[in-house]
C-alpha cells in the first residue's frame, strides 16, 4: 500500500498520460488539492447551499454568493476544518467554510468532475509519485471522488492480483473499486487512507466542451445527507463563461495589490 507525501493522479486516456490534480499532506495532517498546468485559469468560485428539499437537485447556481477569479486555485481541508480556496499572492481567501475536522471526518472528502481531457497537462513519462487511472478512449466526462476512510473501517475483498484495482468494502457494506494512498508513516492521520475511485458520467455540457469542477467541504454525513436539513459545500468551476459580466455582476477574488509605500 502506497504512502506518500504528495502524489499526482493521473488519467491515462488514448495512450496519452494526463495530471488532473496534485494532492498534498501537509506535516500538520492538512490536504491540499493543487491543479497545476489545467489550460484555463478563469473561473467562478462559491459556497454552495443546498436547501433541504431540494437536496435531491444535482443543479448548483455558483452565482448565488460566488465571486470569480482569473487563476487557478488550490482548495485546502484543515485538520480543524477550516476549508477554503486560495492561492498566494493571486487570490484572497473569501471563498472558505468550516467543514468537518479531520480527526472526525470519514467518507467523502471531494470530487472533481472532468470532460475534454486534452486541456489537462500531458506528462512525458510517468513520475515517481502518481495514482493512474487508464480510461477507455470513448469516455466523455469523469467522475473522480475521493473518499476518506481510516483502515480499521475497511477491509479488502478478495485477493488483489499485482497491477489490479482493488475493491474495498467500507464500513457501511458498500463494494468500491479504485486505488488507495497513505500518508507518510508518523504523520498526523497515517492510519487514515484516501480512497479514490474514478465513474463514467453523462456529458456535463452537451457541446463536450472542457470542464473542470470541484467540489468539496462539506458537512458531515449526518447533515449533508439529511434531506430535513440545508446543507453547504464549496463548488469551483472552470472555465467560467461570460467571465468579464460577470466579474463585473458579481465581482472578483482576485488580489490586487495596494499602491508601494515611499
Amino acid at each position: 500500500m502506497a504512502r506518500f507525501d504528495q502524489f499526482n493522479i493521473v488519467f491515462t486516456v488514448s495512450g496519452t498520460m494526463r495530471r488532473i490534480a496534485k494532492v498534498k499532506f501537509h506535516n500538520d495532517g492538512s490536504i491540499f488539492v493543487f491543479f497545476p498546468g489545467f489550460k484555463y485559469t478563469e473561473g467562478i468560485l462559491c459556497v454552495a447551499k443546498l436547501v433541504a428539499e431540494l437536496t435531491n437537485s444535482s443543479r448548483i447556481n455558483l452565482t448565488k454568493g460566488g465571486k470569480v477569479a482569473s487563476h487557478l486555485v488550490k482548495y485546502a481541508h484543515h485538520a480543524d476544518g477550516e476549508a477554503h480556496f486560495s492561492q498566494d499572492g493571486k487570490v484572497k481567501t473569501d471563498i472558505r467554510r468550516k467543514a468537518v475536522p479531520l480527526a472526525e471526518q470519514s467518507g467523502h472528502l471531494f470530487t472533481i468532475q472532468t470532460q475534454e481531457f486534452t486541456s489537462f497537462p500531458a506528462l512525458q513519462k510517468p513520475k515517481e509519485k502518481q495514482l493512474t487511472f487508464n480510461i477507455p478512449d470513448d469516455v466523455f466526462a469523469l467522475r473522480l471522488i475521493v473518499w476518506r476512510f481510516r483502515l480499521s473501517d475497511m477491509s479488502i475483498t478478495g485477493d488483489i492480483p499485482a497491477g489490479a484495482i482493488p475493491v474495498i468494502r467500507t464500513s457501511n457494506g458498500v463494494d468500491h473499486a479504485g486505488l488507495m494512498v497513505l500518508p507518510p508513516e508518523g504523520s498526523p492521520f497515517d492510519d487514515v487512507a484516501l480512497f479514490l475511485t474514478v465513474q463514467p458520467m453523462p456529458p456535463i455540457s452537451e457541446d463536450l466542451a472542457v470542464h473542470l469542477i470541484f467540489l468539496g467541504g462539506f458537512d458531515s454525513i449526518s447533515v449533508a445527507l439529511n434531506h430535513a436539513k440545508d446543507t453547504e459545500f464549496l463548488a469551483f468551476a472552470y472555465p467560467c463563461a461570460d467571465f468579464a459580466a460577470l466579474k463585473h455582476n458579481i465581482g472578483s477574488i482576485d488580489f490586487i495589490p495596494g499602491p508601494k509605500k515611499s
